[in-house]
């Protein structure tokens, strides 16, 4: 199994640090409406909320080298492997012969560490492999296709 690039941990901290970002204008702006339209109730849940999703968002970025850990992907002969959680394990395998389609895609953070996300699409699901380097992600999406084709000639 391949793990993914070190690089990536530094993607999901500028997210995590993104989250906690939009979180706490979220959290100011509802606390400053909520004061001016003088909801009551309301005004004891906010803080509570806007506590609860900060301190998650700071888990996340704690668990940042833990969830590098566990993310492992590899392409076999009939299928694809993706590991991934820390917490709730999941291990999925994905048959070549069901693949329908492979996407490359490159947000902003990811494009600022030279990443890429790959999709495999079969005709119920896409499963995601979270961030490869650029030359991995075309041999990942060259591979995983010709090996598709392969699989359904061979019916």
């Amino acid at each position: 199994m391949k793990k993914l690039p070190e690089s990536v941990k530094t993607v999901w901290l500028y997210s995590a640090i993104i989250t906690i970002i939009v979180e706490i204008i979220i959290f100011t702006v509802s606390t400053i409406g909520v004061k001016y339209l003088d909801w009551k109730y309301v005004e004891y849940i906010l803080p509570v909320l806007g506590t609860i999703l900060v301190v998650w968002a700071i888990v996340d970025m704690i668990s940042i080298p833990y969830r590098f850990a566990f993310h492992q992907y590899a392409i076999h002969e009939d299928r694809v492997e993706i590991k991934n959680g820390f917490i709730s394990r999941e291990q999925v395998t994905v048959p070549i012969a069901r693949v329908q389609n492979v996407d490359i895609e490159q947000g902003p953070i990811l494009r600022h560490k030279n990443l890429y996300k790959i999709s495999i699409y079969t005709s119920a699901d896409s499963h995601e492999i979270a961030a490869v380097t650029k030359e991995e992600s075309e041999n990942i999406k060259t591979q995983v296709m010709r090996l598709a084709m392969e699989a359904r000639n061979a019916r």
